[in-house]
Order: C-alpha cells, then sequence, then structure tokens
C-alpha cells in the first residue's frame, strides 16, 4: 500500500530455496515467497520477497509500453477462505501427487485468478511417482473444491 494505495494481488508463488529435506512443503507451508502486485487497468507492477516470513527485497517491474493489467486478473482477499495447509491434505487425497527431490523440491503452491473460469485458484504443485512429469492438483480459494 506505501506502493501504490490501489494496488492489488495479482498472483503469490513460492520459491524453491528451503533446504533440502523430506519434509519440505509438507506441513502446507513454505518459507520463501515471491508476491507479485498490480494496479487494475495499468501496467505498474510490483514484486515482494519474503524469506523466512519477513520482507528481503521489493522491486518496482514497471517497464514502459507493456500492456495493463486488467481487473480480472487480481486475486481478490475476499474471495480466498482456504490456505494451503487444508488443500494439501485434499490434494493428497484427489490423486496421486508426491513431492519433488531435485527441483521444486517438496510440495509447490501458487495463488492465481484463473481468468477464463473467473476463479482464485490455489495450486497444490508436486511431481508424479517417478519425478518425471510435475503435477498440479489446483482447487478454488474459495470454496475449496477440486477444480481439474
Amino acid at each position: 500500500m506505501k506502493w501504490n494505495k490501489d494496488a492489488q494481488l495479482l498472483q503469490a508463488i513460492n520459491i524453491d530455496l528451503d533446504k533440502p529435506g523430506n519434509s519440505i512443503g509438507s506441513n502446507g507451508k513454505r518459507k520463501h515467497w515471491n508476491i507479485s502486485f498490480g494496479v487494475p487497468d495499468t501496467n505498474k507492477n510490483f514484486l515482494v520477497t519474503i524469506h523466512d516470513g519477513k520482507i528481503d527485497r521489493v522491486h518496482d517491474l514497471t517497464g514502459e509500453g507493456t500492456s495493463p493489467f486488467p481487473k480480472t486478473e487480481f486475486v481478490l482477499m475476499k474471495d480466498v477462505k482456504y490456505d494451503s495447509p487444508e488443500l494439501l491434505k485434499k490434494a493428497l487425497k484427489v490423486g496421486d501427487i508426491y513431492p519433488g527431490k531435485e527441483w521444486a523440491k517438496g510440495y509447490n503452491f501458487i495463488l492465481r485468478k484463473d481468468t477464463e473460469r473467473n476463479i482464485n485458484l490455489l495450486q497444490v504443485v508436486g511431481w508424479n511417482r517417478d519425478q518425471t512429469e510435475m503435477k498440479s492438483s489446483p482447487f478454488d480459494a474459495l470454496t475449496g473444491k477440486y477444480m481439474p
């Protein structure tokens, strides 16, 4: 809000910087995030990087001549009722999703707007059993419903 009083959330995605281990993201939480904000109908873009729960860096990424962000691309927090810990539990019940071992370690999480369906998606990202293909279990962040 200090950057721009009209700023709204575009997306939140965890960064794969956690130390190696078997339990990365297994509780539905990650320590490192990139949170993108923008101002609807402008090209204004702002990135907040969080490490261990604290703001580490901020970057004004507004570029000249870039396309404006339509209002439909923003995540409204009033439409987010479910969080990653509870949706990870659902993802593990819905399908075969396993934690990554090399790249995109553990379970990963993305909050973004699905503009085609006009819903906020919270995606739980993992891998198939053989670690050869990434898999995503998307959920409506308002209802908690699985949205394949």
